[in-house]
């Protein structure tokens, strides 16, 4: 059986990631001025790799023995496969409905997997695909008869397997540059990695990460993870890796053994994580530093606590925040910090408070996304009946798809790119950049 793993995108000028917000992705459509073209345009360039549960599927497949390849656009002798693994999105579901349909009408065979076609498996079985429900990987992990499972609408995913029983994603043959895979915190070959899947917060409300990963923290051993850091750092001579995890150091036990795994292998790798500012304290800053930590990820949303307590997102003080952010910062360890516009309860003040913070804190990057009711999660029955787009390529993170009682999507837009242009148009952005390169 001939497999091809067919992860398809639609072609815009901005990057698309089928791997961020939990598996439906995002597009990261920072407006149209002159300056956040820019910004879309380099972003797209720098910073792009495919979804960890395509590549974890791959290469579960290809240990199994099956004669299985990856593209990231239908080839022309694609009639040749035998069956059609597609990786589904909310930001490109209509382009591979579209695809769907037409291997269809080929007599194809196809799965469609990832956490979107998991929470609305209607859309893809109506167009002739099979549905894998749950995490795709550990589906061909186990023995089942695919023959079988693809004259279903469905199969549910249920399984006893562990994070340590998937084998190691296989890099080298999906991608052919790991220097193209990210540039943003140093010019390194970087690899994304895994360490947890899972997050228990509390703003499961409007994340879908819990959708697929669920809302229990599951782990891999710290020895495979340095295993792996070790196999592509003398293979692809990969010196920086990003992990993909929901939320980084959620348990401090198992993030100290990682750190000291690394650390006494001596093997002067990099890493990038995402995690909460209330997780890190000075003794892990310290150790994750030693180790090799080059960038946090860290949402900071809103300064606004009324509207963040109405969109169920926990934080800690600006103070702690601003204090934890230096402390990072004095280690020579960059930030991103994430912030979102357009939440239900937002105005034209709370997002130029909004605004004003990031530039106050004014980290190495900072990220404005906007607030979106995504299908699947609980806040989206709230909202389902004020939805204003048609299309779920729509639903990118980047424009207003509900009726927000402040603000209308033309103004929130405007925001955005106020936003981008007022954070990195300034000279003391311009200074801390550079010497977060230089120091570190």
């Amino acid at each position: 059986m001939k497999i091809l793993l067919l992860d398809i995108y639609k072609n815009v000028t901005y990057r698309i990631s089928k791997d961020t917000s939990g598996g439906y992705g995002t597009g990261n459509n920072f407006g149209n001025t002159l300056f956040t073209n820019f910004l879309k345009k380099t972003l797209k360039k720098i910073h792009d790799f495919p979804p960890m549960f395509a590549v974890y599927t791959f290469s579960v497949l290809l240990k199994k023995g099956y004669d299985i390849y990856y593209c990231k656009e239908l080839p022309a002798d694609y009639l040749k496969y035998d069956l059609f693994i597609i990786t589904s999105s909310i930001v490109c579901c209509e382009t591979e409905l579209s695809i769907i349909q037409k291997l269809k009408q080929d007599n194809k065979k196809i799965f469609a997997i990832g956490s979107f076609a998991t929470n609305m498996p209607e859309i893809y079985f109506n167009v002739g695909a099979t549905v894998i429900v749950g995490e795709p990987e550990f589906y061909f992990l186990g023995e089942n008869d695919f023959i079988e499972d693809l004259k279903k609408n469905k199969v549910i995913v249920e399984h006893n397997f562990e994070l340590d029983d998937l084998p190691f994603p296989q890099w080298d043959k999906i991608i052919t540059d790991a220097r193209k895979i990210s540039k943003l915190f140093g010019n390194y070959a970087s690899l994304p990695i895994l360490a947890t899947r899972g997050c228990p917060y509390s703003c499961f409300k409007y994340c879908v990460y819990p959708l697929q990963q669920g809302r229990k923290v599951r782990q891999r051993s710290s020895k495979k993870i340095v295993d792996e850091m070790q196999l592509w750092s003398i293979r692809m001579n990969v010196k920086m890796f990003i992990f993909r995890d929901p939320v980084f150091s959620i348990n401090k036990k198992h993030t100290l053994e990682f750190a000291n795994e690394l650390i006494s292998r001596k093997l002067g790798l990099k890493f990038v994580i995402e995690t909460h500012l209330k997780i890190l304290d000075n003794e892990l800053i310290q150790v994750l530093k030693k180790a090799g930590l080059r960038g946090v990820k860290v949402g900071v949303e809103s300064p606004d606590i009324k509207v963040l307590n109405d969109a169920n997102r926990f934080t800690i003080g600006k103070d702690e925040q601003f204090q934890k952010i230096r402390e990072l910062e004095k280690n020579n360890v960059q930030v991103s910090s994430m912030f979102i516009l357009g939440f239900p309860t937002d105005t034209e003040k709370t997002m130029d408070d909004t605004i004003n913070y990031a530039k106050k804190l004014n980290t190495t990057y900072a990220q404005f996304s906007i607030w979106t009711p995504y299908p699947g999660t609980p806040v989206f029955e709230e909202y389902k009946n004020k939805i204003i787009v048609k299309k779920y390529e729509n639903y990118d993170q980047y424009n207003l798809v509900y009726k927000n009682n402040n603000l209308d999507e033309n103004k929130v837009r405007k925001y955005l790119e106020r936003a981008y242009e007022k954070f990195y148009l300034r000279f003391s952005w311009a200074k801390k950049f550079i010497f977060s390169f230089v120091n570190g």
